[in-house]
This record gives C-alpha cells, structure tokens and sequence, in this order.
C-alpha cells in the first residue's frame, strides 16, 4: 500500500485532476515551473488548503486522520519560514516535538548538529540570515520524525554546500524513517537525488516516472519553453539549457 494517494486533487485555478503516490522509502521530486502548483499540491497534502478529489493516508482519507496523528506524521516545510515571536533558535526546534507532547533534549540536539545550527541554539531566530533560518526550520522538522516531509523549495536560500547538506539529510530520512515530497526548480539537483518526479505544468501533471522518463529533451521544451540537452550516461545527470 501507498504511504500517500492523491487522487484527482483540485484547487481553485491551482490544480486541477491531480493524481499521485507516494511510496514508503521513496524521495519524490515535485518540478514544473512558476505557478505550475507544486507549492499548492504540497499545501493540500499537508492539509493547509482546502480541495476536492481525496488525498488517502495508508488507504485512509486524509481529512479523518486525527489532527494530532496526522502532526506526528506528515511535517511541512514552507517556502518562507517567519517566526512571529524573537525565539531562540532551540525553541524553535523543539516546536517539531510539540506533536509528541515533549521536548526531547537528545532529538533536538542531535536535529541542530545535523543543519549546522548548533553553535546557535541560544541566539535568536531573527538576528540569522535567511539561510541560516531556512536551517533552523528544516532542524525543527528533523526533530520531530515525521514519516513524511513535505519540503517546498527548502534549496532557495542555500548556498551550495548546504544545499547538498539538506539533500543529504532528505536522503537519509527515506532510508531510515519515512518518505520525502520536495518540490524543487534545480533540475540536474532532481534528476540525481529523486526516486521518481513529477511534472507540472498549469495545475496539471505532464509527466510522472524516473527522471530519465521525465526529463526528456521534449518535455522540458513543452513544459519550460527552453530547448535543452539531457545526459544521463554519466555519473550525475546533465541537464544544460541550450542558447
């Protein structure tokens, strides 16, 4: 059985007849451009919009979970992560375990050492950088152990090394706990580190498969309006935009 199922999802203008799986174990890659719907598909699996169609955890509707099951096991990870108070950073981690009902010391500790915000736990959230923030919220996601992570273009406001540094930590959650939706504009990043993608395109899926079904010369044309040259005979995907 399917960890995740969405079938025929529609929101508004945003999405319309949307349907997917997601697989234990699985990292699935969400791509498409500008106002395509990844970051829609994403907010409707976490059940922050409404929608018609149905979204099934383990053969069970999404909106019947209880809230409480269902915080312990999907965790979202926005765009833009604000924090309305000054916290300190170890505060805002330990906001993934509000689920679980505790602060687990060692799981946050050891979600801070994972991001690289250790040497941060006492400072404030907002006298970090964007970047830094984008770390702190992905930690606070860690801390709490979600099956699933739903994480909208967490890459932004990284800089290279991190960027790899997240994928990482994305990579080794679906080894160990869960699975991972991450929508994503960096196509050489999807095509290496994603099990299957999913192609949007106005609300609609283009293309769903490997990222050697998907990323085809003529999708990317249709889809991106840009001509490119796909190899994959290497040792990492090469997605190069053509002039």
């Amino acid at each position: 059985m399917d960890l995740i199922s969405v079938d025929q999802l529609q929101l508004d203008t945003r999405l319309a007849g949307v349907s997917l799986s997601l697989a234990s174990g699985e990292l699935l890659g969400v791509i498409g451009p500008n106002g395509a719907g990844k970051s829609s598909l994403l907010e409707c699996i976490a059940g922050l919009q409404p929608y018609s169609g149905r979204i099934e955890l383990e053969g069970e509707e999404l909106s019947r979970v209880e809230t409480s099951k269902r915080a312990q096991r999907i965790a979202f990870l926005p765009q833009r992560c604000q924090s309305a108070w000054a916290l300190k950073v170890v505060d805002v981690i330990a906001l993934g375990r509000l689920p679980w009902g505790d602060e687990d010391a060692g799981l946050i500790e050891k979600a801070a050492r994972h991001t690289g915000v250790i040497e941060w736990l006492d400072s404030r959230v907002d006298h970090l950088s964007g970047g830094e923030q984008a770390r702190v919220w992905l930690a606070r996601v860690l801390a709490g152990q979600p099956d699933i992570i739903l994480a909208d273009e967490p890459l932004a406001s990284l800089d290279l090394h991190y960027q790899q540094r997240v994928l990482e930590l994305l990579r080794k959650h679906t080894r160990e706990l869960g699975s991972v939706i991450l929508s994503i504009h960096d196509l050489n990043l999807a095509a290496h580190w994603c099990d299957r993608l999913v192609l949007l395109d106005a609300g609609r899926i283009h293309a769903v498969g490997t990222p050697q079904q998907v990323l085809t010369p003529e999708a990317i044309r249709q889809v991106y309006q840009v001509e490119a040259e796909v190899d994959f005979s290497g040792e990492q995907p090469l997605i190069r935009v053509l002039r």
